[in-house]
Parts: C-alpha cells; structure tokens; sequence
C-alpha cells in the first residue's frame, strides 16, 4: 500500500489527473487489445504464407526484416510529425498504417505485396508504441511515468500471450489466417477511437528541427537500451537454435522458457517499476539488471553439460525475466528524464527505435557468437549487455537544464 499511497497523487488529486488515469487506462485497454491481435497474426502468418501462400520461407523472414528496417527511418519522423499536431491525429494516423498493412496481409498473395504489407505494419506498430510513449510523458507526472509505462508493457504481454493462445487454436482448428487479419485489423479500428480519447488535442508549442538526432546523450541512450533488450532476439531465435543444436533438452523447451517469459514478466513488471521514483533508484535498478543479464546468460550456456537441462533452462528465464524488468524500468526513467518537454514526441519516438535495433542486429550477431563459441560465446553477450546496463546506470544521474521542466503538463 505504500507505494500506492506514493503513486496515486501523480495520477490523480490534482487538477487535470483523474483525465491522466483515464489515458493511460484509454491506452492500455488499446495495447491489450491490438497485441492480443499481433499475438495471433504471429502465431499464424509464417505458416499461412509458407503453407498456403506458398511463398519461400526465406522470403518470409526478409519481410519481417525489411519492415522492421523501414520503421527504422520513419518512426523518429513520426515523432516530429507527433510533437506537430498532437497525439490524438497522430496515434489515428499510425492506426491507419497499421490497418493498411494487415489488409494487405488478407490479399497478399505475390512477393510485392506480402512485403509492403510488412512495411506498413511494423511502422504502424512502431509509430504507436512511440506515441503511445509520447502520450505517457504528456500526461503524466515525472513521478508517476515509469510506472504508467510499464502498465502498458504489461499489457503488452498480457495481449500477446492471449493472442497467441488464439493463433494455435486457429492452426489446430486449419481455420483460414485471412480471418485472424481481418479480425486485427477491427481490433485497431476500435482502438483508434481509445487513441483519439487518450492524448492531448495539440501541441502546446510547435516545434521544428531534429534535436533528438543531434542530442549525442539521447542517442547513446537508445544504442545502449537496444542493447539490454538484446534479451528479446535470445528467446525467440538465439536460445531455440542453442537448445536445438546444443543440449539434450526437447524441443519444446524453448516454447515453456517463452511461456514462462511472459508470465513472469506480466507479474514483475508492475512491482519492479513501482521502485524506480527518481535517478537513485533507476541507477540501481539498471546495476541489478546488468548482473541478472550475466547470469542468465552463464546459466543458458551450461545447458549442454547438464543433466536437467529444462530446470536449468527454466532459471535461465527467470534470471532473464528479472534483468528484462529492472533494465526496462531504469531505462524508462531516462527516456522521460533526458527528454525536453516539447520534443517528447521526437524523442520518445527515437528510444522507441531501441526495440527495432535489437530485433534486428539481435539474431545476426548472437547466433554466430553462442554457436560458434559455445559457452566462451553466451559470456561475450552476457559482458556486453552488462556493460551496456553498467554505461545506461552511470547516465542516470540528475542534471540540470534550464529547457528540461521540473513539472509534466496534463489532459485538462
């Protein structure tokens, strides 16, 4: 109850804050709906195109890779475009996208169009987590910011696991894919009109430039984030290959580790935030996460010399769970804290970009390092998202600047 009592004052008992509690649970609703829908588009659109489409599976990977790339060089553009004319018109703009991409993955059925439709959608899903982060510095306290932030994370999870759940039950059931992109693409729809209700009308100050591609502190910042979230790219592709081609473990161990990600990370998130109030706390947090990193990865590494290697996997993603929450947390913090008020949306829309970077530099560089070098090779990853937690909790520390406000404004 403590940090309840701490909290709730940021969200609420202030003029304008029962309208910011009332945002972020506009805009969490909307991130447990839509990524329960990404869930289940996951789980079935490989299958789908590779099996009834009949595209090349090598050419199902380049699409998902080409749009993450492409929403590389258009989601700090959306933040300009954010911080311009307000969240609500530009979450709806970003919904847009995002409809336009699942309605091409409904008719994709030639090379051309599978990978506009990747493109659309993973900038759409790119822009709104950007702006959705945006709308979290805009209407909420300093205070209170990280732990609205992991509220949506939570979500997040929450929606994906479920989805996932829904895309077996489609594959099980030979249920036709085009029908779980329809059914996405509504759930964005009515989402859109949560967005529209969740940020402010317009901008207070109109800005112009690029500040956050000049600020070095702030891209240093997202370089070492995408970093510490290497930890996605090792579940989903390093980590199967290991226990695949390096223990004795079955198969589907790799799909219980992922499981017990998501559940794990669902109940911790919320907590672990609460602990991060200022940059005290968000430098520890980040220098606790720097030793869970290492040791899950020393842990994943002796899978192929141990004689359980599903319990030892199961730590595995406990250890990495616990550095996955705590390095978010501290990171958040920094995100809002080294933003200038009036270019929240460029900014944020740049950290944003961290999630991009590690899905795609993740898999070129730690598959080759573990299974080319086996145990030496998960101690190499494991020092370098530590160093990259040490670097991330020696930037958390207070700094003054006259352009930085001490104080957030609200949703009247």
């Amino acid at each position: 109850m403590e940090h309840g009592r701490r909290l709730d004052p940021v969200l609420v008992g202030q003029p304008g804050m029962t309208s910011a509690r009332t945002a972020i649970r506009r805009l969490a609703t909307a991130q447990a709906l839509t990524s329960a829908g990404d869930g289940a588009v996951l789980a079935v659109s490989a299958v789908h195109f590779t099996t009834r489409v009949g595209l090349p599976a090598g050419i199902v990977a380049l699409g998902l890779s080409l749009g993450a790339a492409t929403s590389l060089t258009t989601t700090v553009p959306f933040g300009t475009l954010l911080d311009r004319i307000g969240a609500r018109r530009a979450l709806a703009a970003a919904t847009v996208a995002a409809v336009a991409g699942l309605l091409l993955f409904a008719v994709a059925h030639t090379v051309p169009l599978y990978i506009a439709a990747c493109a659309l959608f993973a900038c759409g899903q790119s822009a709104l987590a950007a702006g959705r982060q945006a709308v979290v510095a805009t209407v909420v306290a300093p205070e209170g910011r990280v732990r609205a932030r992991a509220l949506l994370h939570t979500a997040v999870n929450i929606g994906i696991g479920a989805g996932s759940g829904v895309g077996a039950l489609v594959l099980a059931a030979g249920t036709n894919a085009v029908t779980v992109f329809l059914v996405d693409a509504g759930l964005f729809v009515f989402a859109t009109a949560l967005y529209l209700h969740a940020g402010p009308d317009a901008p207070t100050e109109r800005q112009t430039g690029w500040p956050a591609l000049r600020d070095r502190r702030y891209v240093t910042l997202t370089l070492l984030a995408a970093i510490t979230q290497l930890t996605m790219p090792i579940l989903s592709v390093t980590l199967p290959l290991w226990i695949v081609t390096r223990s004795s473990a079955p198969q589907w161990t790799s799909a219980v580790v992922l499981l017990a990600n998501t559940v794990l990370v669902v109940l911790l998130q919320l907590p672990i935030s609460r602990q991060v109030r200022d940059a005290r706390t968000a430098r520890r947090s980040l220098a606790v996460a720097g030793i869970f990193l290492i040791a899950a990865c020393s842990v994943f590494g002796s899978l192929g010399a141990s004689a359980h290697p599903v319990v030892l996997a199961l730590v595995g993603a406990l250890l990495l769970t616990l550095a996955e929450t705590t390095a978010s947390a501290g990171a958040w913090h920094l995100a809002f804290s080294l933003a200038p008020e009036g270019h929240q949306g460029q900014y944020q829309a740049l950290f944003a970009t961290s999630t991009a970077l590690a899905r795609i530099t993740g898999p070129i560089v730690l598959v080759p390092l573990v299974l080319t070098f086996g145990f030496l090779g998960w101690t190499l990853a494991g020092l370098g998202m530590l160093a990259a937690a040490a670097a991330l909790a020696a930037m958390a520390v207070p700094r003054r600047n006259p352009q930085r406000k001490a104080d957030c404004p609200v949703i009247a």
